[in-house]
């Protein structure tokens, strides 16, 4: 065996053939992380002419002159194959080392635990995952922990959607409130179409809304156009907008329709003893009218301030291995009442499986299926689409030179003082 410096090619043609491919171990992501600042490596393992082995590395400014490695969602390599893994490992220490780094992070593609919808364990393929941690254990890894959160670098939980039927088998799985939110958006007068370039500054400005509204870290334009000009093969955006003219027309039929119906109960309600049932129903359509015709209201206001629509949600997709990954979503608040995230996700899933691929990733969720865990609701939303939860390994730390204990005491000491 034989460790080595890739190019760029060596590292494609190898990494997209590999199982635990993911878009973080790809040479578009390595293009953006390099123009973003950090040095991007990538090495492997070769074994005569073919590549055995192989990650992305991130090199990174730490304290004192020092540096960090990071290689996110790597190595790609069998984990269970010591031999192979040790090898590659001391070599990465060799590497580090004489590019002054004392530390190398790791948060393998790889799959610990699968659960029902639920959060019920339903494949536990414990001796070879247990082994895994083991076989990283055993050549100095540190690992992270089962974390619930998100507190690591990566989501170590997400919740996947396999494609192994017709679209619409699939839907007809949903949940009955998911099915009847995504019907219900286009009802409403909701479109989903594919962003451009033209669109980043759209994206961004409801991504920053949103994230101030969740309190969650958010990305600057400038970032989008340097992620899009690298990674614009991999990345779609869709974006829903309403458009005011179907808004106004399905408002006004719905409208007319209860308009209708209500007629319908009065002329029973003059020919037949008025009972409580028919009391109930006047009441319900009486209340739906008030409320339709405050729609119209609004409707009209809309289609008068946009005549040619507005955006009003943003979902960021990936492309990352077998599966098409939902990365980043965002609602404007004043708009959340059109559902409109329904609307994109469907958009993804059918593209998802019109493309050929094997799973719909829908990303990050935390381990805590409690309805008092603060990221419930994202969890909530995903489960109405019947996947599944998967739990991956974990993120592991390697010292690679003493330095790292040292490195460790000054985070601690930081941690404890911004307590303060």
């Amino acid at each position: 065996m034989k460790f080595k410096i890739l190019t760029e090619e060596e590292f494609r043609d190898f990494s997209t053939m590999h199982e635990q491919e993911s878009f973080l171990q790809t040479v578009e992501n390595g293009n953006l992380k390099r123009e973003l600042g950090n040095i991007v490596h990538y090495v492997g393992v070769s074994n005569g002419k073919k590549i055995v082995a192989a990650t992305l590395l991130l090199e990174e400014k730490s304290v004192l002159n020092k540096k960090t490695f990071y290689a996110p969602r790597g190595f790609l390599i069998d984990y269970n194959n010591i031999e192979l893994l040790s090898f590659f490992t001391e070599n990465l220490k060799k590497f580090i080392r004489k590019r002054k780094g004392f530390m190398l992070t790791i948060d393998p593609n790889v799959i610990y635990r699968i659960r029902t919808s639920d959060g019920e364990i339903i494949n536990d393929d414990k001796e070879r995952n247990d082994s895994i941690i083991c076989n990283l254990k055993s050549l100095g890894y540190i690992h992270f922990g089962f974390n619930k959160y998100l507190e690591a670098l990566q989501v170590r939980w997400e919740y996947l959607l396999e494609l192994n039927r017709s679209y619409e088998e699939i839907k007809n799985n949903f949940s009955k409130s998911t099915k009847k939110n995504i019907d219900a958006c286009y009802k409403k007068g909701l479109l989903v179409r594919k962003g451009t370039i033209e669109d980043l500054p759209t994206m961004e400005a409801i991504f920053e809304k949103t994230s101030k509204r969740k309190h969650f870290f958010y990305r600057t334009l400038d970032y989008y156009k340097i992620m899009y000009k690298n990674m614009k093969n991999l990345m779609t955006i869709y974006i829903a907008y309403l458009d005011p003219d179907i808004y106004l027309k399905n408002t006004k039929n719905l409208l007319e329709k209860e308009k209708k119906n209500n007629k319908e109960i009065e002329k029973k309600m003059n020919t037949a003893c008025i009972g409580q049932k028919l009391k109930n129903q006047k009441e319900t359509s009486d209340k739906l009218i008030k409320k339709y015709e405050e729609e119209l209201e609004k409707a009209q206001k809309f289609k008068e301030e946009y005549p040619n629509g507005k955006d009003i949600g943003v979902l960021l997709s990936m492309k990352s291995g077998n599966e098409y990954l939902t990365l980043s979503s965002g609602v404007l608040e004043e708009y959340k009442s059109f559902t409109p995230k329904y609307a994109m996700y469907d958009c993804h899933i059918k593209d998802a499986y019109e493309m050929g691929f094997k799973y719909v990733d829908f990303y990050g969720i935390t381990g805590d299926f409690n309805k008092d865990n603060k990221y419930y609701g994202i969890y909530e939303f995903k489960k109405g689409f019947n996947g599944n939860v998967v739990e991956l390994i974990g993120q592991f730390s390697l010292k690679v030179t003493n330095f790292y204990h040292i490195y460790m005491l000054l985070r601690k000491i930081k941690h404890k003082l911004k307590k303060q």
